[in-house]
């Protein structure tokens, strides 16, 4: 069973691919976050199981409104990593793969901190 961060990738990685192919398979996902098959076979089973997702055809992975909710949770925490990693000089490669890790490693709580700190909203 995946906990919630490992289901999180997932359902980004298929929020992302989807963005840049017409159909989203497990194989796909499996070469995005470089797992093994049988790795992402599992997690598809429990995502269609928690119907985060849904299969069309040819295999194709397709979100659910709550799978699709989540991943762009996801997507929003892991850009803001991404642009603090990179405005920082920070390799794009690199940044993408430590700022998917830190989406998924830190609380909400404090990556409220790290935006309060970093990023002040000013009130004109």
């Amino acid at each position: 069973m995946l906990n919630d961060r490992t289901m999180d990738r997932y359902l980004h990685a298929i929020l992302m691919l989807g963005t840049r192919f017409l159909i989203v398979r497990a194989v796909d996902v499996a070469a995005w976050l470089e797992y093994s098959k049988a790795s992402v076979s599992v997690a598809v089973k429990q995502m269609l199981g928690e119907k985060l997702v849904s299969v069309g055809s040819h295999g194709a992975l397709l979100l659910t409104a709550d799978g699709r909710r989540r991943a762009s949770a996801f997507h929003e925490r892991y850009d803001f990593f991404y642009r603090l990693l990179t405005e920082a000089g920070i390799d794009e490669a690199v940044a993408r793969k430590e700022a998917e890790a830190l989406a998924g490693a830190l609380s909400e709580s404090s990556l409220n901190a790290i935006k309060q700190r970093f990023f002040i909203q000013q009130t004109v």
